[in-house]
């Protein structure tokens, strides 16, 4: 059994569903964030932020509205778009503007948090899936 069939045989199971509508409202949870920043209710007034901060608010509000909804419904697309949202939208431009997107070390605390909340649900996850048979 592939690595693909074992997550899409695995998300089916009720443990595991239990774990998705976890990560479907934190996915909700910051793309509430991302609709207050831009409202201007987080951070100040949206035009006064930097580029990469309006950009990623941009990108990432509808990205976790869809990743939440599929999550919640036990999508196998849902799963993939998470992980890949987080690696690729989150953590890999972090960690590339770190100098820029958290000049002191509360908002790095911060980010770096939030990595980690993603991290820990991630592991979670593959640990609920079944055990893969041996071959």
């Amino acid at each position: 059994m592939g690595f693909i069939n074992w997550v899409r045989e695995g998300i089916a199971r009720p443990r595991v569903a239990v774990c998705q509508r976890v990560m479907a409202v934190f996915s909700l949870l910051g793309a509430l964030s991302h609709a207050a920043g831009i409202m201007g209710r987080v951070g100040g007034p949206w035009a006064g932020k930097p580029w990469y901060f309006r950009a990623g608010d941009l990108v990432l509000l509808p990205v976790n509205l869809a990743v939440a909804w599929g999550l919640w419904r036990t999508r196998f697309w849902a799963v993939v778009g998470w992980a890949a949202a987080v690696v690729f939208l989150q953590a890999i431009p972090f960690l590339l503007l770190i100098r820029f997107a958290a000049p002191d070390p509360r908002m790095r605390a911060t980010w770096y948090s939030m990595l980690a909340t993603h991290a820990l649900l991630l592991g979670i996850f593959f640990v609920l899936l079944p055990r893969r048979k041996a071959s």
